[in-house]
């Protein structure tokens, strides 16, 4: 309940003993038909009165009656007034019955009612008093709608007539229940169905939406949310799930609003979290994890260290981001996981080996890599240097070690690659395939999928840079499309793809829908609340060397193998001629160390048939 401070108490106390006294002599006189002042001179009078108020207080500050807020009181403490006072009434009513005191029982129950009411319409007049007049200082408005009828929509219309100063003013709620149209949620309207939002923030001059229906598919949510987004600049939605949401209670709802972000945009049905007792090949292991201070490599290790492995080896070459993971790994478990940070490259074998030996990894997640397609096109005999010797550096020590599980981690621009990059680490998931093929101590299997929000060098962070400069948000072509996953979300699953893994596979991630770039920039914009190509421009600036229009997940769709899990699949086993791989290898790899760009993609075409270095959009 909201809590009342100290001194208030004892007036409020004060007031119930006054409308206890008032009540007492009202009932004595209305029950009685001969009553006269004499019976003030009469002790026998009083008697019942101070029963009645010792009750009373008594019967109050245990339902705790007195630490209620009266500007914050709603329907349970009233209810809780209510039967204090019956209780306490009560009480008097018993022992005038068995002490056959000097009052007429109908009197007594004339008493209970008179005050009972008295003491809830105190409550309430001060309530309605309270908030029919805020006060002199007048707030500006923003003209609220509601999207969705339900609990939410109810703690959040609640919330905003306890505190009255709040910025908004509620002027109707959507919501698609067919019984629920034309009626209202604490005295505001539902004025329509999700199909009528446009219409309706039209009509009503809305200024911000609120996004309160939190059981919802993620489907219908992009759906709605994308109508929102369209029609108005201001929009917040009440967190996930049902179980965050506080109790009409504690009145907290409203502080944990948050502005939509283009997580919720691009949000497709959500993959189930992890369960730790689904994944058994990471419990008391070693695992390894190079590239760890990058985006998915970092969350690699986050989600990891919550499966309980016996050791998390953390590999990368560059130590800033490898740092942070550090101090956040080390805040997290307080030393409860065992885990060790080394620098050092992919490409170092001699430092490679050193490490595997000294911790002898059981699992290995290979995550490290050059994955920026301009600078790589421009720079390819690097791309091949990292890529692709890095993946055999650690892919035959993995071999030799007799490492127990080995995951890649690929990319959709590995299917028919129009850039080195791509092509790049489709060599790599060859190398892993060629492994898989001559092993039989350790699992190889790789997992490809598009992009992720927010990672390093992504789109998002760069529009986001772009607008806070003013724009314009530069945009390579108005057609090009590309799949987006969460981080946690793409993680997560290649996680569970080491589970499923037998050896050989290529797991491909189902990413959804592609998505338009166009239109991810101009919903970051109308998020900042600004209008596209007015506020803030999107210039097109044609696609970059290696780019595509469309990205691909597989290679041969048909050839689609589904797994046990919804959102994962296999591509159909390639037979991979390990001498011939091998050979080609080392010849990209020495054009790459003569520092030979046109020699390097003379040998990516050789081991990629596929690989195209022209743009197309096809």
């Amino acid at each position: 309940m909201n809590k009342l401070g100290t001194g208030k108490k004892y007036i409020v106390l004060s007031i119930d003993v006054v409308i206890c006294v008032i009540a007492y002599i009202l009932s004595y006189i209305l029950a009685d038909d001969q009553f006269t002042t004499a019976y003030l001179s009469d002790f026998s009078f009083y008697v019942p009165l101070m029963i009645a108020i010792f009750s009373s207080v008594c019967i109050f500050i245990l339902f705790d009656i007195y630490n209620i807020i009266w500007s914050y009181i709603n329907i349970k403490e009233l209810f809780h007034i209510i039967i204090a006072s019956l209780i306490s009434t009560g009480i008097l009513v018993i022992i005038v019955y068995i002490f056959e005191l000097n009052i007429r029982l109908r009197a007594c129950l004339l008493f209970m009612a008179m005050f009972t009411l008295a003491v809830v319409l105190s409550r309430m007049m001060y309530y309605l008093l309270k908030h029919s007049f805020p006060g002199a200082k007048k707030i500006k408005k923003k003209r609220l709608l509601i999207i969705g009828g339900g609990e939410a929509s109810s703690i959040i219309l609640r919330e905003m007539m306890q505190n009255r100063e709040n910025e908004y003013l509620p002027i109707g709620v959507i919501d698609d229940e067919k019984g629920k149209q034309g009626r209202n949620i604490l005295g505001v309207k539902i004025l329509g169905t999700t199909n009528q939002i446009a219409q309706i923030v039209d009509m009503y001059e809305v200024d911000s939406i609120f996004f309160a229906i939190v059981n919802i598919s993620d489907a219908k949510r992009k759906e709605i949310l994308d109508v929102c987004v369209e029609v108005c600049n201001d929009v917040k939605i009440v967190p996930g799930v049902y179980n965050s949401l506080k109790s009409v209670d504690e009145l907290e709802i409203m502080p944990n609003l948050k502005n939509l972000t283009m997580d919720e945009l691009l949000f497709r049905d959500s993959v189930n979290i992890l369960q730790k007792e689904n994944i058994r090949y990471i419990k008391n292991k070693v695992v390894l994890v190079t590239g760890g201070g990058g985006s998915i490599g970092s969350e690699l290790c986050l989600q990891i260290a919550k499966l309980k492995p016996k050791q998390l080896i953390i590999f990368d070459i560059y130590e800033n981001n490898i740092y942070s993971l550090q101090q956040k790994l080390k805040h997290e478990y307080a030393g409860e996981l065992d885990f060790y940070i080394e620098i050092a490259s992919i490409r170092d074998r001699k430092k490679l080996e050193h490490i595997i030996e000294k911790y002898r990894p059981q699992v290995i997640f290979h995550a490290a890599a050059h994955k920026h397609v301009p600078l790589m096109e421009t720079n390819p005999e690097e791309a091949v240097k990292n890529n692709v010797e890095g993946t055999l550096n650690i892919a035959l020590l993995a071999k030799k070690y007799e490492v127990e599980r080995f995951v890649l981690i690929s990319t959709d621009k590995a299917v028919n690659p129009t850039n080195v990059m791509g092509a790049t680490k489709r060599i790599c998931e060859k190398i892993i395939l060629a492994a898989a093929q001559n092993c039989t101590k350790t699992v190889f299997s790789a997992v490809r999928f598009g992009n992720v929000l927010g990672s390093s060098g992504s789109v998002i962070p760069l529009f986001k840079e772009q607008l806070e400069k003013g724009g314009p948000l530069t945009v390579t072509d108005p057609e090009v499309t590309r799949y987006f996953m969460t981080i946690p979300e793409a993680v997560s699953l290649v996680i569970l793809t080491g589970e499923l893994a037998s050896g050989g596979e290529i797991f491909v991630l189902d990413m959804g829908k592609p998505v338009k770039i166009k239109d991810l920039a101009e919903n970051l914009i109308k998020l900042s609340g600004k209008v596209p190509y007015r506020d803030i421009d999107i210039e097109f600036i044609g696609l970059r060397p290696g780019e595509k229009l469309y990205e691909e997940l597989l290679v041969n769709a048909q050839e689609l193998q589904r797994t046990i899990h919804e959102k994962i699949f296999i591509e159909k086993v390639e037979k991979i001629n390990t001498i011939q791989l091998e050979n080609d290898i080392e010849k990209l790899i020495c054009a790459a160390k003569d520092n030979d760009s046109m020699q390097v993609r003379c040998c990516i075409k050789a081991i990629v048939p596929e690989y195209s270095c022209e743009l197309s959009g096809e």
